[in-house]
């Protein structure tokens, strides 16, 4: 009996014990009561950049010297959290730092809980290093010149999408399997603010209405192409494009989301290769983008391209498991600034 009574006692124990385990909350990590700047060293610089490295800011070796590539990680990570880039790591940035290791959105709330498909992989360092250095000047001068109307709002979803959506291309429905392709992607954009329209793409002619003025020349004596009619377009707008399937020509195959004149340039948002995940920002119709046009259709009515008009969101959609393993906490755009 008293063997029986302990080892009831010793069960009860380290079931205790396990449960404090698991709900324990996790430790932070410790960057030490100084700030941490270029040309400081020690254990708690190797501790940021490991953070920074888990974060996905950070590639090179942890040395415990706060040297140029840490601080570029620091100025990306700031940037990215819309705190002042001094690349200091102050009592600011550290808490910031600590909300992204647990999950947790630069606005202080609980980030997406996420799924990954047992296939998911990472993004690969090129297509950040692609993504940084093309989309990643026309987002944040696009946020720049946000006006809060529902058609730049719409362009906003799409961005959002874009650096949260962890879109894989693939004819799939997004909200089950995680895959998106063009088509798909302009009608879930459009579907958040509720226009439903067709998730078909050679079925985007009759969508909405023709802007008439706009189309794409060849360039007299040179093989480019060039965007005519751009003071017709208003952002929201959607490009239409043939099919590149032989035979060719025979139908609309590709679809996209018109972004507007960024830094001076008229870009469009779609799905496109070579970025960390399946959506993309193009600003040069030079070549197919520019001889593959069709035409352009305007869903929007003109109460949409008014600042602080009414909106209705009924999203963003939540896939049910990702394909690609998200870099970063996914922060839901009304925690966001300007809501992408």
């Amino acid at each position: 009996m008293l063997t029986l009574r302990c080892r009831q006692l010793f069960y009860c124990g380290l079931l205790a014990l396990l449960m404090l385990a698991v709900t324990l909350p996790a430790q932070a990590s410790d960057y030490g009561s100084k700030d941490l700047t270029l040309g400081s060293r020690g254990a708690a610089v190797s501790q940021l950049q490991t953070d920074l490295a888990g974060l996905g800011f950070y590639t090179r070796s942890i040395d415990g010297w706060f040297g140029p590539k840490t601080n570029e990680a620091v100025l990306s990570f700031q940037k990215s959290q819309r705190l002042k880039m001094d690349g200091v790591v102050g009592p600011i940035t550290k808490k910031a730092l600590n909300n992204s290791l647990a999950g947790v959105g630069s606005a202080g709330v609980e980030s997406v809980k996420v799924s990954l498909a047992s296939s998911a992989t990472a993004p690969t360092k090129a297509s950040i290093t692609n993504y940084n250095n093309h989309e990643k000047p026309i987002v944040d001068a696009f946020r720049a010149k946000f006006d809060g109307s529902p058609a730049q709002t719409l362009v906003g979803r799409a961005i959002w999408y874009m650096e949260n959506g962890y879109m894989k291309y693939g004819h799939s429905k997004y909200a089950s399997t995680g895959y998106i392709d063009c088509s798909n992607f302009v009608s879930l954009v459009y579907k958040d603010f509720g226009y439903s329209i067709t998730s078909a793409a050679k079925n985007y002619g009759s969508v909405g209405v023709k802007v008439k003025g706009v189309s794409a020349e060849k360039i007299p004596g040179s093989s480019k192409y060039r965007l005519v009619g751009t003071d017709k377009l208003k952002p929201g707008d959607i490009f239409t494009y043939w099919n590149s399937d032989a035979p060719a020509r025979t139908h609309i195959g590709h679809v996209a989301i018109y972004m507007g004149m960024v830094n001076g340039k008229p870009c469009i948002i779609n799905t496109c290769q070579g970025r960390p995940t399946a959506i993309g920002i193009i600003d040069s119709f030079d070549y197919w983008y520019g001889s593959s046009l069709i035409e352009v259709r305007r869903v929007l009515p003109a109460s949409a391209f008014v600042p602080g008009n009414k909106i209705t969101d009924n999203g963003p959609v939540i896939p049910a498991k990702y394909q690609i393993k998200p870099d970063k906490p996914i922060v839901l755009p009304k925690y966001l600034p300007k809501g992408f």
